[in-house]
C-alpha cells in the first residue's frame, strides 16, 4: 500500500513539474527567448521576429507578434525554429519584445548570434541580453 501511494505521489510531482517548467529548455533545432517582468503581467506581450535583411518570419507582423510558447519560473518564453533565421552560415536572430507600441530593451532592434547562443534571457526595463539564467538574475532587482 505504501509503495502504491508513493508511486501516485511521485507521478503527481512529475506531472506538476512538467506542467510549469522551472526553466525552459529549447527543443532540438530551436532558439529560445526568455522574458521576465517584475509585475508578472504578460498579457498581450509578444515578440516580433525577423531574419536579415528585414524579412519578417511567416505569420509575424508588428500588430500580430508571436505570443509566448510557455511560462517558467523566470517568466515567459518563446521557442522558434533556428533554421528560420539561417542565411548561409550566419544565423542572426532579430527580435523586439513588445506590447503594441511599448517596446522593451530601450525600443531598439535587438539581435543575437543563434549559432553561438541557443537561449537568451531578457529582464523588463533592462537593455542587456543575458546568455545565462544566472547572469539575468544576478543583478536584477524588481522595485516595489
Amino acid at each position: 500500500m505504501k509503495i502504491w501511494r508513493s508511486s501516485i505521489f511521485g507521478a503527481f510531482l512529475l506531472a506538476l513539474a512538467l506542467a510549469i517548467p522551472a526553466y525552459a529548455t529549447p527543443p532540438e533545432g530551436s532558439i529560445e527567448i526568455n522574458y521576465h517582468r517584475c509585475d508578472g503581467k504578460y498579457e498581450k506581450w509578444g515578440v516580433h521576429l525577423w531574419k536579415s535583411p528585414n524579412m519578417p518570419l511567416p505569420d509575424i507582423e508588428w500588430p500580430n507578434p508571436m505570443m509566448p510558447t510557455g511560462k517558467s519560473d523566470f517568466g515567459v518564453f518563446w521557442h522558434v525554429k533556428a533554421d528560420e533565421f539561417s542565411t548561409g552560415s550566419k544565423m542572426q536572430v532579430n527580435y523586439i519584445i513588445h506590447r503594441g507600441d511599448i517596446k522593451e530593451q530601450g525600443g531598439k532592434d535587438m539581435n543575437f548570434d543563434g549559432n553561438a547562443h541557443k537561449a537568451i534571457w531578457v529582464n523588463n526595463n533592462d537593455r542587456q541580453i543575458y546568455y545565462s539564467l544566472e547572469d539575468a538574475k544576478k543583478d536584477h532587482v524588481c522595485k516595489k
